[in-house]
């Protein structure tokens, strides 16, 4: 009896022991129902109706409606950049915006017992209950928020009624290009973000450190590149824009592209170039080669006409030169006046060699009279004088030659004396001298401030 009691005792000890501690593990997740059931008890309260009869919450006014502006603080961590397009004058940007502001309707810490939640993260679905800012990309051509596999966006709620919302979206802004010195060429483009319907006696933005002492608002991750572009720098400001309806709050954020030039060099300075030396190869040709020099000629210059082609088609309409134009300008130039200069070769040897059949010729008629004694023209003759025995055909002839003498033909001393040859071994030193010196010229301009824009 006695050890049978005392296994009831154990029984009922260790029972008791297993009970007392899953009691103990009930207020622990009686918390966490807790914490669930705190916010939401305190969404309810904040998010009442205003038709309701309680209701203290309106969406449709701003935080202090008729007090001061409301300042709305903006962060923005850069993930990808580009395309950056010449031709539709834009770029693109993928990014993290980020936004906080105070609401002192949102207030919760006096509306549960402590302890209070630290925040309360809500979703997307959130901003169709509160007030939020009305930003929007001033110059965006078209925008959109990411939606994979849900809406990027977020909330986050704090006990003093400060708001962040961050969404992650990609916008394609424009951009006001300078291409004169293309593609030689530093870019700087605009985002800006601006209040669509609050002027800065309502609403004033402001830029914000993202991490607190790093004094940068805007940080860009280490992973983007860009295939035709190196950043440079980025800078941002706040300003408003005095417009006949008021005062608009906007932020600037610009951002400093230097193009790379190793493509475009490979791709049309020297393709370009070899075209005006391959041009050069004519002047070494003799000048009975004319299918050959010819066809050279032509073919340098239509693939000329094709580079500039094919390098505009990519490029906007504009009204002024680029600095690859002009350079393609100057190939042009040059191939064009090596055909001219065969031209006038194949001209000038044909006129050497007629001037040369015709040497030694001499067209110097006489009138031809029955003696040589007789000098006097057949119009001095009179009915007292004997008639000659000139045919009638003779007779006229001699008539016109003395009235209309025949000039004697010569030849031209410069042509009789000049060789064709000489004009192409003239050519083959300055074609290649003066082309060279005005490339060199160009790239003296247009490389040294290209590199200081490129350096700062």
């Amino acid at each position: 009896k006695i050890i049978t009691m005392t296994h009831y005792i154990l029984n009922h000890f260790f029972a008791t022991v297993i009970l007392i501690t899953l009691l103990s593990l009930v207020p622990a997740y009686g918390n966490g129902s807790s914490s669930q059931v705190k916010q939401r008890e305190i969404l309810t309260k904040l998010l009442k109706s205003h038709n309701d009869s309680v209701g203290r919450y309106d969406r449709r006014l701003r935080p202090d409606a008729g007090g001061d502006p409301v300042v709305v603080n903006v962060t923005m961590h850069i993930v990808n950049m580009g395309p950056i397009s010449e031709f539709e004058m834009s770029f693109a940007l993928t990014l993290y915006l980020r936004q906080y502001w105070y609401d002192e309707r949102l207030q919760y810490s006096h509306l549960v017992e402590p302890p209070l939640p630290k925040s309360i993260v809500l979703n997307s679905e959130f901003a169709l209950q509160i007030w939020m800012p009305d930003s929007f990309f001033h110059s965006e051509t078209k925008s959109y928020i990411h939606d994979v596999t849900a809406k990027n966006m977020f909330f986050r709620l704090h006990p003093d009624g400060k708001i962040l919302m961050s969404f992650r979206a990609t916008v394609k802004n424009g951009c006001d290009m300078n291409l004169k010195d293309y593609p030689m060429d530093i870019q700087t483009c605009q985002l800006r973000i601006a209040s669509y319907g609050y002027t800065s006696d309502d609403m004033v933005y402001q830029w914000t450190e993202v991490i607190p002492g790093a004094r940068d608002a805007i940080t860009i991750s280490d992973k983007v590149t860009l295939a035709n572009f190196k950043r440079i720098n980025h800078t941002y400001e706040y300003f408003e824009r005095n417009l006949s309806t008021g005062n608009w709050p906007t932020l600037r954020a610009k951002f400093t592209f230097g193009r790379n030039t190793l493509y475009f060099i490979i791709q049309m300075y020297v393709p370009s170039t070899l075209i005006v030396m391959l041009s050069w190869v004519s002047f070494w040709v003799g000048q009975s080669s004319i299918p050959a020099r010819a066809s050279l000629g032509i073919t340098a210059v239509l693939t000329i006409l094709t580079l500039i082609d094919s390098t505009n088609s990519n490029m906007p309409k504009i009204s002024y030169m680029k600095a690859i134009d002009l350079y393609y300008a100057g190939c042009f130039i040059f191939v064009f006046a090596s055909l001219i200069e065969f031209a006038a070769v194949c001209y000038l040897e044909q006129e050497v060699v007629k001037r040369k059949n015709v040497e030694g010729r001499k067209m110097n008629y006489k009138p031809v009279y029955q003696n040589k004694e007789d000098d006097q023209p057949m119009a001095s003759f009179t009915m007292t004088q004997p008639l000659d025995p000139v045919s009638p055909w003779q007779r006229l002839r001699n008539r016109v030659l003395q009235n209309h003498p025949v000039p004697q033909e010569r030849s031209t001393p410069f042509l009789r004396d000049f060789s064709v040859s000489k004009i192409d071994q003239f050519s083959r030193i300055f074609f290649p001298v003066t082309f060279f010196t005005l490339m060199t010229v160009y790239w003296i301009i247009y490389w040294p401030q290209y590199v200081e824009g490129k350096n700062k």
